[in-house]
């Protein structure tokens, strides 16, 4: 029993530090103050004391009382960092969007002297497609004070936040969806604007009909914007949309780009896909058709990932820089900047073969 009630001394002091209500150089409570205050013998007073000073937490000379050492200041200063709740780090090259964000997260950190701690949980959470994540805001509960806000992925949900912002009163921020909360910032890709300069080029180079596959993930705020792009489509020019175009192996919806093109036989067609991936595979699908990306049909992918680009022939499609949102998100956090708002970075299209 008294080494449980020294070792919970220990800790309630070693909170203190943490919380700096004791900074460096001050002087603790003696073992005569932690024996009336806990209600606890002197010499079990004296042996947390014993115990933090042992540890090079507390400083003791002959004579005088225990004082927080000086190594805890360095600590604290030396190790600030952000914290990202995040989706999975690709490791096969396959997805490198997530990795770029990263990227920009921690360059902007690493000019800040500042370090990036990845959540586990968060990941791990998200990787499952699971909706519990109140092992991410036990975990997020548990970070030092050397914490300086958290940048969260789309999936983590606004509950969440909203209790990770009340608990820790640090600041957060979203990237790629346009969160409901007050005090939170978003960063997110603005696709509108590219949409309509894409269908300029395509109108220009003759594409009079258009196939319009929507996202399943109505989250994230360029699907959004996508879907408001097709709806402006359909009001003005022939258009077929595939809603929630989730796999393109699913023969159901091969059979849906089959009657699409045959609606609109004797036009020249153009394709907008959910993404990258998604719009090569439905290359393959026209050439299994008989028919020529870039003659017949033109191709619309997104984001001008390495599917994109380094594989013939390459996709046009719409592009953003992923490591100019982490560096957004980075900032916000870093200059504590209070005016929340949705942050806009604008995609720009990219011509390539397909079109």
């Amino acid at each position: 029993m008294a080494k449980f009630q020294y070792r919970m001394i220990a800790e309630k002091i070693l909170a203190d530090i943490k919380r700096e209500i004791l900074l460096p150089g001050m002087n603790v409570p003696s073992s005569r103050e932690l024996s009336r205050t806990y209600g606890v013998s002197q010499i079990t007073a004296l042996h947390a004391l014993d115990f933090l000073a042992k540890r090079g937490i507390l400083l003791h000379k002959s004579g005088q009382n225990y004082s927080v050492s000086r190594k805890t200041e360095s600590l604290r200063n030396d190790c600030r960092f952000l914290t990202m709740l995040f989706r999975h780090i690709s490791t096969n090259g396959q997805e490198s969007y997530g990795n770029r964000i990263i990227s920009g997260v921690m360059r902007e950190a690493a000019i800040a002297s500042a370090g990036i701690y990845y959540s586990f949980t968060a990941a791990q959470t998200i990787s499952a497609f699971r909706t519990d994540f109140f092992r991410t805001l036990e975990e997020a509960l548990r970070l030092p004070r050397q914490n300086l806000g958290f940048i969260a992925d789309y999936q983590i949900p606004d509950k969440i936040i909203e209790e990770i912002r009340y608990e820790t009163q640090l600041p957060v921020v979203v990237i790629g969806r346009a969160s409901a909360l007050a005090d939170v910032h978003s960063v997110v890709p603005e696709a509108l604007p590219g949409y309509r300069f894409t269908l300029q080029n395509l109108k220009r180079l003759g594409y009079d009909a258009f196939i319009c596959c929507e996202s399943h993930d109505m989250r994230r705020y360029e699907c959004l914007q996508r879907r408001q792009f097709f709806q402006e489509l359909a009001e003005r020019e022939k258009s077929v949309i595939c809603p929630e175009y989730t796999n393109f192996a699913d023969s159901q919806q091969r059979d849906f780009l089959n009657r699409a093109f045959r609606s609109l036989a004797g036009s020249r067609t153009a394709v907008f896909a959910p993404s990258d991936a998604t719009a090569r595979a439905i290359m393959k699908h026209v050439e299994a058709l008989g028919m020529t990306p870039g003659k017949d049909v033109g191709i619309v992918g997104f984001y001008g990932t390495r599917l994109a680009t380094e594989y013939s022939p390459k996709l046009c499609g719409l592009s953003v820089q992923p490591e100019l949102l982490g560096k957004t998100a980075a900032q916000l956090l870093l200059s504590r900047d209070s005016q929340y708002k949705v942050h806009e970075i604008p995609m720009t299209f990219i011509f390539g073969e397909t079109i």
